[in-house]
């Protein structure tokens, strides 16, 4: 047996002995044995193995997906009545100054308001129209 076919042997039936083909297994780790390059595949083989045993995570229950999912609809019901209810424009300090700049705005509008209005009157006022 060569590297390539040692390489073709990993390829096709991985890195556990006891899966090669018996008429090729003991050829396997003789090479092995006295070949420092197709040892290295060899573990760098298994460690590819074990890094990919190690990142496959466990399927969770049913009964666990269904409470995240629960959870989560639960959160996110709970927010949208929030942003629909008006009480957090006065519990919240944004809330609180967005509410006092609609207030001073309206005031000032008032009062713009009825100065000019008072303004116009004065303007329209001839001179003639006071002694007639």
């Amino acid at each position: 047996m060569n590297t390539e076919q040692f390489t073709r042997l990993l390829d096709t039936h991985g890195t556990e002995p006891d899966r090669w083909p018996a008429a090729q297994r003991a050829a396997a780790l003789a090479l092995c044995a006295v070949s420092p390059a197709a040892h290295g595949q060899w573990m760098a083989a298994k460690r590819l193995d074990a890094l990919l045993a190690a990142a496959r995570a466990p399927v969770p229950d049913a009964s666990r997906q269904a409470r995240i999912v629960a959870g989560a609809v639960a959160r996110l019901r709970a927010r949208s009545e929030t942003v629909r209810d008006w009480r957090w424009l006065f519990t919240r300090p944004i809330g609180a100054a967005f509410a006092a700049s609609l207030v001073a705005g309206w005031l000032v509008g008032l009062e713009l308001a009825e100065s000019a209005s008072a303004d116009l009157v004065l303007a329209d006022l001839r001179f003639e129209d006071l002694f007639l």
